[in-house]
């Protein structure tokens, strides 16, 4: 324990647990649109996409002379292409959205290699690819976690902007478009911030395991919360707590970080679905015998909705 405490006085010790805090806040509340509006494949496909980005990156710097151009610059570049991409083909109707996130999945992930073997490692050396694909937080120095810290706040401010009109649309596209919001708009917003999200948990535990973070807490949160923002408000909770959780318990173990991270929150997801399991069981078994209407789920998970 006292090598624990000792460890948490390093810089980049404690850059590791804000830059945690900031994607958890980040997971909290872009994923519960991803678990709500059943955008999982949405989030890996724009995830494994910014491998190529990060690719280009160091080819970019290396070959190109291109400074500016950093792995997490790269990232952005094409996790928001990719969003772009699939949000316009998915209003198009032309392709099936399944196809294209497939398709962006596997040349992302084909560029990335490509544009990694081309890079000139007398210029400039890159991180191995187990860091990028499953993260490396002790890479986080203090000028990646204050653009974090400013990407986060940016991303913050504009759900919290778009939040009622995102939240009409997420349950009812064509009532929102009768009530005027633009929803091609709308949506391709919503997939650029699910691109950022991504950029900004791939710090944490990688490109590979983005999807665990972003998904898990909030489908936790939802499970047991009523409305959007106590899904997001738990969701972000959860996240929090079982990230530095499973930071602590890799300190302790020796383990890499964002692994470790990862397996705390798939148990604890097992064992919330289990209990609630367990609990629905319960109820039924209290109330056997008892007859009453039951609102649609949609209504009965998010009853706000009802009075929009």
């Amino acid at each position: 324990m006292t090598d624990i405490i000792d460890m948490l006085e390093i810089p980049l010790i404690q850059n590791m647990f804000l830059a945690t805090a900031l994607a958890c806040v980040l997971c909290g509340v872009i994923g519960t649109y991803v678990v709500v509006n059943r955008m999982v494949a949405v989030t890996g496909g724009i995830a494994h996409t910014t491998f190529g980005g990060v690719g280009f990156a160091y080819f970019a710097m290396s070959v190109l002379a291109v400074s500016w151009m950093t792995p997490m610059a790269g990232a952005l570049l094409f996790g928001i292409a990719a969003a772009v991409i699939m949000a316009v083909c998915r209003r198009n109707g032309e392709l099936r959205e399944d196809t294209v996130i497939g398709a962006l999945w596997a040349a992302g992930m084909a560029a990335g290699v490509v544009f990694m073997c081309y890079t000139d490692r007398s210029v400039i050396v890159p991180s191995s690819y187990e860091s990028i694909l499953f993260g490396n937080m002790l890479l986080i120095d203090s000028g990646k976690l204050a653009a974090m810290a400013v990407i986060t706040a940016a991303v913050l401010a504009v759900t919290a902007f778009f939040f009622r009109d995102l939240r009409i649309m997420t349950f009812d596209a064509n009532f929102a478009r009768i009530s005027g919001i633009n929803v091609t708009v709308l949506d391709l917003i919503l997939h650029i911030l699910i691109a950022v999200t991504c950029v900004m948990v791939a710090n944490v535990v990688g490109i590979v395991m983005i999807m665990a973070l972003m998904t898990i807490p909030a489908a936790m949160g939802n499970m047991f919360s009523h409305g959007m923002k106590g899904t997001m408000a738990l969701g972000t909770v959860y996240a929090l707590f079982l990230s530095v959780a499973g930071l602590f318990l890799s300190l302790y173990m020796d383990t890499p970080p964002g692994a470790t991270v990862v397996l705390v929150i798939a148990a604890a997801f097992i064992v919330a679905v289990l209990a609630k399991r367990a609990a629905s069981r319960a109820g039924k078994n209290g109330s056997r015998g008892v007859r009453g209407t039951r609102l649609p789920y949609r209504n009965q998970r998010f009853p706000e909705m009802q009075y929009l």
